[in-house]
């Protein structure tokens, strides 16, 4: 808190948000705010977001009657901290193990609705596809700066190459093994107007992989796990990890000494027991239900029944609520959700889990690894389609 003896002060927000303290008043400043601050009155401001503010003197000197500059922080020392780890994601080594699929897109306008059925015709204009899955996980990593390699299965067909196409040029490392059996998971979705989705048409298989391929891609996470600094398992239930193949993974990664890290898609609470020894789980409120064998249940409760069964740490994803990360032995720590607005939530668990891994890949404090993912999902939700973010967006909302 400060005051002038000789001038006095105009200050306009140009952008970012600013909490002025002001002659024993406290107000916040959005851009297009301007305040006058008397000679002699006390005043601050803080950035609650990182901020430009133009300053106007008078019965002052001529050279500092104009002048901006740039705000701190309000939480200088996390944004100090946090800022570092994004700016050392390029360094991070990421080996992305799951289930991977194609997200197509197919959008257009509505202008009427069937004679044939009550249904809406969408005259088709754009195709858009994108890697879903383990694949979005996988090319978050990359998008953040990071250094991903994915380990999974695709088909012999037209999406497992599209598939694989988008991923090189997106920066991932691939190494997806091929099955002439197995079709590509694909989800075709029909948009349309404003990201306003019809209908959905899946494309999935989930038999478990053959014996043959187990063994190959054991094989593949034992040797490139040495050169990746964390691993992350996506699991979304389409026959990559049956309960042998997770605790081998968590095996391979805890004799490597590498953080591991998994996005689970239980069935029952027998899952539980195929994940001990993992870093992290990140379940959503559903499947931490049906890990914990419960039919309902506070997060709070549930995640602590988790943590205690794992001896090991829970991230509780609640949507709109939230996080919510439980340590064994530590007080619970609650985010608010960040997202502005939501567009859609497609691969915002991805980006959580991707996210989470480059941190800890890098050494750093599990809290700010759930706050920076909190944070980075707040922007994905923002976009339509199965979004990643860059290094400076999610720069923009510490």
């Amino acid at each position: 808190m400060h005051s002038h003896r000789e001038k006095d002060e105009v200050f306009y927000l140009q952008s970012g948000k600013v909490l002025m303290e002001l002659g024993g008043e406290r107000f916040v400043l959005q851009p297009g705010d301007f305040v006058h601050v008397p000679t002699n009155t006390p005043h601050r401001f803080t950035g609650l977001e990182a901020s430009e503010i133009f300053e106007f003197s008078t019965n002052h000197r001529e050279d500092d009657s104009y002048r901006s500059t740039t705000s701190g922080h309000i939480e200088q020392e996390r944004f100090d901290r946090q800022s570092k780890l994004v700016e050392r994601f390029r360094k991070t080594k990421v080996l992305v193990v799951g289930d991977v699929m194609l997200d197509t897109y197919l959008s257009g306008s509505v202008d009427r609705i069937s004679p044939e059925a009550p249904i809406p015709i969408v005259h088709f204009q754009k195709k858009t596809s994108f890697p879903g899955g383990a694949a979005n996980a996988a090319r978050t990593v990359a998008a953040l700066g990071g250094q991903p390699t994915l380990l999974g299965v695709r088909g012999d067909d037209t999406p497992g190459r599209e598939l694989e196409t988008l991923l090189k040029k997106d920066g991932v490392r691939v190494r997806l093994l091929v099955d002439a059996q197995r079709a590509t998971t694909q989800k075709q979705r029909i948009v349309a107007g404003n990201a306003h989705q019809i209908v959905r048409l899946d494309t999935e298989e989930n038999t478990p992989l053959s014996a043959p391929q187990v063994r190959s891609l054991l094989r593949h996470i034992e040797t490139l796990l040495k050169t990746h600094d964390a691993l992350l398992l996506s699991d979304y239930a389409k026959g990559l990890f049956s309960p042998a193949v997770l605790r081998s993974c968590i095996a391979i990664a805890r004799r490597q000494r590498k953080p591991v890290i998994v996005d689970p898609k239980p069935i029952d609470a027998s899952y539980l027991s195929s994940v001990q020894g993992v870093t992290l789980i990140t379940p959503n409120r559903k499947e931490a239900l049906l890990l914990s064998g419960r039919g309902n249940g506070t997060p709070e409760t549930i995640g602590k029944i988790l943590a205690t069964k794992l001896k090991a740490a829970v991230l509780l994803t609640l949507g709109a609520e939230g996080m919510l990360l439980i340590q064994p032995g530590k007080a619970l720590c609650r985010l608010s959700a960040c997202a502005r607005e939501i567009t859609d939530v497609s691969g915002a668990g991805d980006t959580v889990a991707a996210v989470i891994t480059m941190v800890l890949g890098l050494k750093g404090d599990l809290v700010d690894a759930v706050d920076l993912a909190n944070r980075a999902a707040g922007v994905v939700v923002g976009k339509a389609g199965t979004a990643t973010l860059t290094p400076a967006e999610l720069l923009e909302v510490l």
